[in-house]
């Protein structure tokens, strides 16, 4: 049997409704109340200078900090840069860098698959493994292309 992948994300249109409030929650008090695997990363537009205050869902993992997205402001983040990142009320300065191949992509979703599970890998990535059989290499990294993910990785500086 075939194992299928599928991506599991909200609207775009929940999303930017609701991240001003995530944004402002997650800079207060009221962050405890809130899940702890999100943050707000700061990132600066590299032609434009302008200033994205992203709430992202994050994995620890060890002593990285682990984010997947679908989303183009990412390739701000080619080449590695210095950003910061608003977690648990507190902003601090990270190195985040940017893994868009999508062979590497795959690995570090096999990564997720081995410590967490299919249903562990669901809440954290959104990624939907179906059928009786593991992903192979191959299916994860066309999955990957597919939903034109990458892998963004902080850690301190």
């Amino acid at each position: 049997m075939t194992t299928t992948i599928d991506r599991v994300v909200p609207p775009q249109r929940l999303i930017t409704a609701v991240n001003p409030l995530v944004r402002w929650a997650l800079r207060s008090p009221l962050h405890r109340w809130l899940d702890g695997s999100v943050l707000i990363l700061h990132v600066l537009g590299r032609r434009t200078g302008h200033r994205y205050d992203i709430p992202v869902g994050f994995t620890e993992l060890g002593d990285r900090l682990v984010v997947i997205t679908q989303h183009r402001w990412r390739r701000n983040l080619r080449g590695g840069r210095d950003v910061q990142v608003t977690r648990f009320g507190h902003r601090r300065w990270m190195r985040a860098t940017l893994d868009d191949d999508p062979a590497t992509v795959a690995d570090t979703i096999a990564e997720f698959l081995g410590r967490f599970g299919a249903a562990g890998t669901k809440r954290r990535l959104g990624i939907v493994i179906a059928g009786d059989t593991a992903p192979t290499h191959d299916e994860l990294s066309a999955a990957a292309r597919s939903f034109d993910l990458g892998i963004i990785t902080l850690t301190a500086r």
